[in-house]
C-alpha cells in the first residue's frame, strides 16, 4: 500500500564558494515536473502525446517563501541572500527527504521581503530561474557532524555519526575540549569565525549534508 508523505522536511540550500548554505525555516515549496508548453500537440494519437525533443526542457520559474529571520538563529535567510551576487548563478539544492530525492538546480534568482500584517512573521519570497532540467536523485548518503575546538585542545564525538539524511542530531556539550588561555566556551557554529549559524548544547536540527561545528570562544 503506498503511504502519503508530506513536504514538511523540504529543504533548500545554495551553494557559496563550494560550500553548501542551508535556508531555514522553509514555509511553500513549488511544483517540479515537466511544462505543458514541451508537448508536441500538432502529433496527437488518441490519448498519447509526443515530447519535443530539440527544446531544452527547462522547469518554470521555482518560488519558495521562508521566515526572514529563523526562529533562535544567529544568521538568517535575509543575510544569507546579502552574501549571493544579485547577478550571479548557483548551484541549488531542493531535497525531499520523505521522497527520497533531491534536485540540483543551476539557477539566477531574485527574491523580496513580503509584506503583510504587522503581527506576522516577516516572509521572503525566493524565485529560481532555472539555466537546466533539475535532474531528481536518489538520497542514499549518510552525513557526519564534526566538532572542531577551533584553537582550544581536546576532542567532542557524537557516537551517532554518521546520520541517515535527515536524521534529528542533538548538539553536544564542550566537554572533552580546553579553552585557550584567557577564554570560556561560548556555543557551537557552523563557521570558524562565528558569523555561521549557532548552536548551544542540546540544540537539534536535521542533517542533510556534512556539518562540522566549531567552538566559539569568549574573552
Amino acid at each position: 500500500m503506498t503511504q502519503a508523505v508530506t513536504a514538511k522536511n523540504a529543504y533548500l540550500a545554495v551553494k557559496i564558494d563550494g560550500v553548501w548554505e542551508r535556508f531555514h525555516e522553509v514555509k511553500t515549496t513549488p511544483e517540479v515536473g515537466e511544462s505543458a508548453d514541451k508537448i508536441d500537440a500538432t502529433s496527437l494519437d488518441s490519448e498519447m502525446k509526443e515530447y519535443i525533443k530539440d527544446i531544452p526542457d527547462q522547469a518554470a520559474d521555482l518560488e519558495f517563501t521562508m521566515n526572514a529571520i529563523p526562529t533562535g538563529k544567529t544568521g538568517s535567510n535575509f543575510d544569507l541572500l546579502k552574501k549571493m551576487d544579485k547577478d550571479g548563478t548557483y548551484e541549488f539544492k531542493y531535497g525531499l527527504p520523505q521522497m527520497g530525492i533531491y534536485y540540483i538546480i543551476v539557477a539566477q534568482f531574485s527574491w523580496k521581503l513580503g509584506g503583510g500584517a504587522v503581527s506576522a512573521v516577516q516572509e521572503i519570497t525566493l524565485t529560481l530561474i532555472p539555466k537546466s532540467r533539475p535532474n531528481d536523485t536518489p538520497i542514499t548518503s549518510k552525513f557526519a557532524v564534526t566538532y572542531d575546538a577551533n584553537g582550544g585542545t581536546g576532542t567532542v564525538t557524537d557516537s551517532e555519526s554518521p546520520y541517515d539524511n535527515g536524521a534529528t542530531v542533538t548538539v553536544k556539550d564542550s566537554t572533552g575540549i580546553t579553552a585557550p588561555d584567557s577564554k570560556t566556551f561560548l556555543c557551537w557554529n557552523t563557521s570558524k569565525d562565528n558569523m555561521g549559524n549557532s548552536y548551544d548544547a542540546g540544540d537539534k536540527f536535521n542533517i542533510y549534508n556534512d556539518v562540522t561545528l566549531y567552538a566559539i570562544w569568549s574573552e
